[in-house]
């Protein structure tokens, strides 16, 4: 890349997000493209996202080019996500078609958008999925090539949210898949199906499509070889809302397990669901850390919903556990597509 014009520079308040606009000539394959708005991203430090032209030329698929810059505004503006830094920039073609660009940031997020100013259609409002620095794997093929929102890994091991919507990409950085789980975005407007027919499914469910709808889910559809505690679990993590004082994800992979905690108050319900064999824990004092002072006391009841070993008869055992301390430590051996749930209750008295 050889730059044209200089290059616009944003960095967000914490200095974690960096990003750069600029138009550029940019090379596809053996064809040259003069005058390409470009934008590209840092997270601490690393790239995340390599130059990524702007718009394209409808019906070509090659990018909006032989532009130039006219105009520069910045602003600092108050998001869902925090104080930002945007700059919103024209791009003039020869005939004086402008278009409008705009580049925002945020201490975990990255937004840039691309629209002609008379909404004509001679070169096309949409920009070009964001090109990932090289290594960058895409979590689930399942939304690739449609504008449902997708989830990266980085080669830096930051995790990245991504979806399009209208002229614009929106971006947003984690440190990992839990905690994507436990916000919500409003990229999707209703998720009209949630069906779960085994394990995996129901934990990619939890990671890669509920946080990104703020709608009220269907009723799940669950597959035949779900067991009833993961089922219960499933809804417990599916169904978080403002009727919680607390929500966190403990542990968790995409398509392979997800724990947990949902607190109302002094109770604090952790579930847990996988779709391969294996042995989770949960540490309490995790939780009980978490929870403001005046609610924490030093037994608790434990109540236990899980999948019947070998040898015991019932769908469901339910155990309960008096006069736990909060480093009380509960482990469990979960089959393929099992799962659990544990409930924490304060005894009376015990301050």
């Amino acid at each position: 890349m050889r730059p044209s014009t200089p290059t616009i520079e944003l960095v967000s308040p914490s200095k974690r997000v960096c990003a750069e606009l600029a138009v550029e000539t940019v090379w596809a394959d053996a064809t040259v493209y003069p005058g390409c708005p470009i934008w590209r991203v840092w997270y601490d430090g690393q790239a995340v996202l390599d130059t990524s032209p702007l718009g394209k030329v409808p019906g070509g698929g090659i990018p909006a080019h032989g532009l130039r810059l006219v105009g520069l505004t910045r602003h600092c503006p108050k998001t869902a996500l925090g104080a930002g830094r945007e700059v919103r920039a024209g791009v003039a073609a020869p005939a004086g078609r402008v278009f409008d660009v705009c580049v925002r940031i945020t201490d975990m997020s990255a937004f840039c958008s691309f629209a002609p100013c008379d909404h004509e259609d001679e070169i096309s409002a949409d920009t070009e999925e964001p090109r990932f620095t090289e290594g960058a794997v895409r979590l689930t093929r399942e939304t690739a090539g449609n504008n449902l929102p997708q989830v990266f890994f980085t080669p830096s091991g930051k995790t990245v949210a991504c979806w399009h919507r209208g002229a614009g990409w929106h971006m947003v950085f984690f440190d990992r898949p839990g905690d994507l789980a436990e916000k919500r975005f409003d990229a999707l407007g209703q998720l009209d199906l949630l069906d779960v027919k085994d394990g995996r499914t129901g934990v990619d469910l939890l990671f890669l499509k509920t946080p990104f709808t703020k709608a009220s889910l269907p009723e799940t559809i669950f597959g035949e070889c779900l067991t009833p505690a993961y089922r219960e679990a499933f809804d417990l993590l599916a169904r978080r809302g403002a009727a919680a004082d607390d929500f966190r994800v403990m542990r968790g992979e995409p398509g392979q397990f997800m724990v947990a905690a949902v607190r109302q108050g002094d109770i604090w319900t952790v579930g847990g669901i996988t779709g391969e064999p294996r042995t989770l824990t949960v540490r309490f004092e995790d939780l009980w850390l978490r929870m403001p002072a005046e609610l924490r006391v030093l037994k608790y009841t434990v109540e236990i919903t899980r999948d019947p070993a070998v040898g015991e008869a019932g769908a469901v055992v339910r155990e309960s556990f008096g006069g736990q301390a909060p480093d009380v430590r509960v482990a469990l051996d979960l089959a393929r597509d099992g799962g659990f749930l544990f409930e924490f209750h304060a005894e009376n008295g015990s301050f």
